[in-house]
């Protein structure tokens, strides 16, 4: 079972590291495509562009003027390629952390008893749900599934108190100060996916003493915000797989 949990960050570390990185190396060059055609004439000069639609052909033609077409560049340059490319990385980081735990809970099955007061954890499944599935690994996939969005659901400090305990890792604190950081970069795509980039109070509460934007406040990410959250998010995808593998290093 430890070579088994050794492997398993290993091998997340390896792959999610991989995809943000990728995913700065691709967004930096779109980005720098959308500053081009920002300046090109012949692109700006464009009157119609070919967009889906439910029609039978599937596409429909809208138009854009010259300075419509600029103010879909600079907009997308200042504010909304930099908004996506944020929100993607925030959600990479999510898909790791479910992962982590799926594959942990998976590997030592007992674990799926640990319990964090604050988080709604599966404590029943309806009768019909086991006739209906084929063998007990299905069941307990079931339940690791309903697990998982009970955790993914809980607030951030319950996460980081449950992955603890699930992980069966100590947050010293250097790993501490990733997970405040994260909070931060999780509250910050919340408001500019639920609240047109706009600070509330949902955030400031989210976000404690490392709240970036005031009440009332646009977000708009920078580059160096951006490169803090790849950097920060390869850090703690990092560290937490160290933290486990250190755990569960077989001595020779």
């Amino acid at each position: 079972m430890k070579q088994e949990m050794y492997e398993l960050a290993g091998e997340l570390r390896k792959i999610y590291q991989k995809k943000i990185n990728n995913t700065h190396i691709w967004a930096s060059i779109a980005y720098e495509a959308i500053n081009v055609a920002s300046a090109n004439v012949e692109i700006l000069s464009s009157s119609t562009f070919k967009v889906p639609s439910r029609s039978v052909s599937k596409t429909k033609e809208i138009s854009r003027s010259k300075e419509s077409l600029e103010e879909v560049l600079n907009a997308a340059a200042d504010i909304d390629f930099n908004y996506s490319i944020f929100t993607f990385i925030v959600a990479q980081i999510e898909a790791f952390l479910s992962d982590l735990v799926r594959g942990v809970l998976r590997i030592d099955k007992r674990r799926l008893k640990i319990r964090v007061q604050g988080i709604d954890h599966t404590n029943k499944i309806d009768i019909a749900e086991i006739i209906d599935s084929n063998d007990i690994d299905e069941v307990l996939e079931l339940i690791i599934k309903k697990e998982l969005i009970s955790i993914f659901y809980a607030s951030p400090e319950k996460q980081f108190e449950y992955l603890e305990k699930v992980l069966n890792i100590k947050i010293d604190e250097k790993l501490f100060e990733l997970f405040d950081k994260w909070k931060e970069y999780k509250a910050t795509r919340d408001i500019i996916i639920h609240n047109s980039g706009i600070a509330n109070e949902v955030y400031l509460k989210k976000s404690g003493n490392k709240a970036k934007w005031t009440e009332g406040e646009k977000v708009v990410i920078e580059q160096d915000y951006l490169n803090s959250l790849v950097a920060e998010s390869k850090s703690l995808v990092g560290k937490i797989c160290s933290a486990i593998q250190a755990k569960n290093k077989i001595k020779k």
